[in-house]
């Protein structure tokens, strides 16, 4: 995107390429197959729970409750 039509974009538009863009590193990272830490994990699904839908409708829903975060190096 040239500077030109960068500097037309709104706050939302921005925003929304923000999101864009978060959902499809999470997507690229999930469907990778390689190993994920935690952390990469956790952002990921951080990702999905925020801006995924079916999830947002059910706020006792804890996906990440029983995933192993104690130890940063720990692969899933």
């Amino acid at each position: 995107m040239n500077d030109e039509k960068q500097k037309d974009l709104t706050t939302r538009d921005k925003a929304n390429e923000i999101v864009d863009m978060l959902i499809a590193q999470a997507h690229t990272k999930l469907k990778s197959g390689e190993d994920l830490s935690a952390s990469e994990m956790k952002v990921c699904l951080d990702v999905c729970k925020t801006y995924g839908t079916g999830i947002q409708s059910n706020n006792d829903v804890d996906i990440t409750s029983d995933l192993p975060f104690d130890d940063e190096d720990k692969k899933l």
